[in-house]
């Protein structure tokens, strides 16, 4: 009996050491599902934001692009009397550093702004510390507009190929291009309203109307970027374009600029101008490539005004720019292009054929791209003043990036 009595017990005690060990694994699981839950929720927290939407980092985005100079070509004084010096004048130039943000408010409003450091830092008259760009961009397709946008703020001006598209890996050349330097004094950017929209497959129209240059009266355009710093917001100017990319790879562009008045002294009286332009660009990331580009602006200057008597009442440049990519492959997709330039343009193209500023540079261009965003560039450049013989050659070598 004694036994049966033992034998009960233990199978009592075994049972109740069961249902405890269950009651305890049953309260852990309940312990981490709920912790689990827990943990979602912190997750879905964290990815909504505090605010209870997406978080403002998930729609804001960070980029930029930069350029290392290395040059021996001797540039020529802007009177075009002598060259800086006889011997190439060798110059290391950390040229451009630049950052990009942006923000995404909604799926049809966008912020984008662009702030670039030149030459390393801004130290007196050296250096240039600029806000290139500030707009908002705002997508009319919810209004039953498609592939029309609009753009408020300070935009860059939609001229030639380069003006828009310069980021180093985009182009050919240590430095970018000198003709539409010279006409579209690139860079350039107004501050305005901007209206974009397709007017066929392929084809779009661009129209801007901004604040104008202010030349101080000598009528040059490159000296006139007023660059939104305390402009005067009564001179308004507009800017026309047509932009055709219904060929693959080819984009053909005509623009026009016009300005009420370029001269920033009244006294003096008002000079209209207008320029007028065309492009074709062709740049695949592999084959054969073409740049071509003509540009002309017609002021209407007074009769014995400075731009006048000066010779920049006419100024025109062209060039044309073959080319050709081969594509390495790899593990850094690297590829390496060669290309060259000739271009000429007179920035003083009313003046006699023997005080003219009639200029023409050939540009022979290696570029070898570490990876499509990353370039190492080295090119040959030799320019020559037709009216005086002067000249310069040397070579560029340079390193850029964009993200």
């Amino acid at each position: 009996m004694l036994g049966k009595l033992l034998i009960i017990l233990k199978i009592v005690v075994f049972m109740t050491i069961i249902t405890n060990f269950s009651k305890a694994d049953a309260d852990l699981e309940e312990k981490i599902a709920t912790m689990q839950e827990e943990i979602d929720a912190l997750a879905e927290a964290v990815e909504e934001g505090s605010s209870g939407g997406d978080g403002w980092w998930q729609k804001t985005s960070l980029g930029g692009y930069g350029e290392l100079h290395w040059s021996t070509a001797s540039p020529p004084d802007d009177e075009n009397t002598a060259y800086s010096s006889t011997a190439p004048n060798v110059e290391v130039d950390i040229h451009r550093y630049v950052l990009f943000i942006g923000h995404e408010f909604n799926d049809y409003l966008n912020f984008a702004s662009e702030v670039e450091i030149e030459h390393a830092f801004v130290k007196g008259d050296e250096g240039e510390l600029e806000m290139e760009q500030m707009y908002l961009e705002h997508n009319l397709s919810y209004l039953g507009f498609e592939n029309t946008f609009m753009k408020y703020g300070t935009i860059l001006m939609p001229v030639g190929i380069t003006n828009e598209t310069h980021e180093p890996p985009t182009f050919y050349g240590v430095d970018r291009n000198v003709v539409e330097k010279e006409l579209n004094a690139n860079t350039w950017w107004e501050s305005g309203i901007l209206l974009q929209t397709a007017l066929a497959e392929g084809l779009d129209i661009t129209a801007f109307g901004h604040t104008g240059l202010e030349t101080d009266g000598d009528g040059d355009i490159r000296d006139g970027r007023g660059k939104v710093f305390k402009q005067d917001g009564t001179n308004v100017a507009y800017t026309l374009r047509l932009k055709y990319t219904g060929i693959p790879g080819v984009e053909l562009g005509l623009w026009h600029n016009h300005q009420t008045d370029m001269n920033n002294t009244p006294a003096a009286g008002n000079i209209p101008a207008d320029l007028w332009g065309g492009h074709v660009n062709m740049s695949p990331t592999e084959g054969m490539g073409f740049r071509a580009f003509y540009g002309q602006w017609d002021l209407d200057c007074p009769s014995n005004h400075v731009c006048d008597t000066n010779g920049r009442e006419h100024v025109w440049g062209a060039f044309v720019e073959p080319s050709y990519r081969w594509n390495l492959g790899g593990p850094m997709d690297s590829s390496i292009g060669v290309a060259a330039r000739a271009g000429a343009w007179n920035d003083k193209a009313e003046e006699s054929a023997n005080s003219s500023n009639k200029i023409r540079q050939y540009d022979l261009m290696v570029n070898y791209w570490l990876s499509p965003n990353a370039v190492l560039k080295i090119d040959y450049e030799n320019q020559k003043y037709y009216t005086d013989d002067k000249g310069t050659a040397g070579y560029n070598f340079g390193i850029g990036y964009q993200f």
